[in-house]
């Protein structure tokens, strides 16, 4: 068991899930699948995990669209139940589910807007049919209220409303889930409540709002109407810096998980902002769909890394990007590499006798 441990906590890699492909396979591992750089996972609850994939960025070369860009559904047990809005995004970043409905709302950077679906549609690889899918979707470019301009991460709050990031507006946008504008803070700078690019969002159970700031290399935190709480992480050189960070998750005792993106790590950060400890990936098997890989072409992963044993490749983070905490507060990280890599915290952990 591989484990970090830090001021009395304790967190063990658990498994990965999935792997880079477009596949949904049947075989004797179970029904597996994968992503196309998986950039955002929302949780559902009851083992249910929802991955938004950004694909590729250009059509398959058997299909006239990119089939890597979806959202997939799957557990964390690694039963790939399927996929969805296959081809219905041009560059999709953040997901978050309603706390009513259970509807899933997803973000596309290049189009400007959000999209709604139903959480049961699952499409039969490989048919595309981007403008049926959805049951909502709304969003206009601009830089007006309301308008939005690289939108990234979403999350909802407990009276279910949208927290947007508008990235390019270096601003958060709160709208109803309709889609009706209510509020919104932020301007681009350095400054306290000011953005550079920010990325990922995240809301605790107090109601505290948290952003990471890609290109300011911090976090901040706000309450639900923009007022600035606190601001944590920097690109200082040490051991707890940030390097552009993606998302940002928070579990049930308040700790705070940031995929680090430039540093190839998550960074963990106690409530008050003091840097705890970091994950690296920690990858000691295949998941699932590895497993299936493998077992189907032995040689396949041994030519492409050019390693006698393929596990030494495949066992850090390639580049994390999206994280959640769910409600056992297992950590559900998404990895360039086309997986979730999962983590579970131990708050009384002992070391095992010699």
């Amino acid at each position: 068991m591989i484990t970090t441990t830090a001021a009395g906590r304790t967190w063990h890699y658990s498994h990965n899930l999935g792997r880079q492909t477009a596949e949904h396979n049947q075989s004797k591992f179970g029904r597996t699948g994968g992503y196309g750089f998986p950039v955002d996972v929302a949780a559902a609850g009851n083992d249910i995990l929802f991955v938004i994939s950004r694909g590729y960025g250009f059509p398959n070369v058997s299909y006239d669209f990119d089939v890597f860009t979806r959202i997939g559904k799957t557990t964390m047990d690694e039963d790939h139940i399927g996929d969805f809005a296959r081809g219905g995004f041009t560059w999709p970043v953040g997901i978050a589910l309603s706390k009513t409905d259970g509807s899933v709302f997803a973000s596309d950077e290049h189009e400007c807007n959000i999209s709604v679906f139903d959480p049961d549609a699952i499409q039969t690889f490989c048919e595309r049919d981007p403008d049926g899918e959805y049951f909502n979707r709304w969003g206009t470019k601009g830089s007006e209220p309301g308008e939005l301009n690289g939108p990234a991460g979403i999350a909802f709050d407990a009276n279910d409303d949208l927290y947007v990031v508008d990235s390019m507006n270096n601003r958060v946008q709160v709208f109803t889930k309709s889609g009706d504008f209510l509020r919104t803070w932020g301007s681009a700078g350095t400054s306290k409540g000011e953005f550079n690019r920010p990325w990922g969002i995240t809301i605790d159970c107090e109601g505290a709002v948290y952003v990471a700031d890609w290109g300011n290399h911090r976090v901040q935190k706000f309450d639900l109407d923009g007022e600035h709480l606190m601001t944590f992480g920097s690109q200082n050189g040490s051991s707890s810096s940030l390097n552009h960070p993606a998302g940002v998750a928070v579990d049930s005792d308040g700790d705070v998980y940031v995929t680090d993106w430039g540093n190839r790590r998550v960074q963990i950060f106690e409530p008050n902002g003091e840097a705890l400890a970091a994950l690296y990936g920690d990858m000691r098997e295949l998941s699932k769909a590895g497993q299936y890989a493998l077992a189907r072409d032995p040689e396949s992963i041994k030519r492409l890394n050019r390693y006698d044993e393929p596990i030494a490749y495949l066992n850090k983070f390639s580049r994390p990007v999206g994280i959640e905490v769910d409600d056992q507060d297992r950590i559900i990280v998404t990895d360039a590499m086309g997986r979730l890599v999962v983590y579970r915290k131990d708050s009384d952990y002992q070391e095992p006798p010699l």
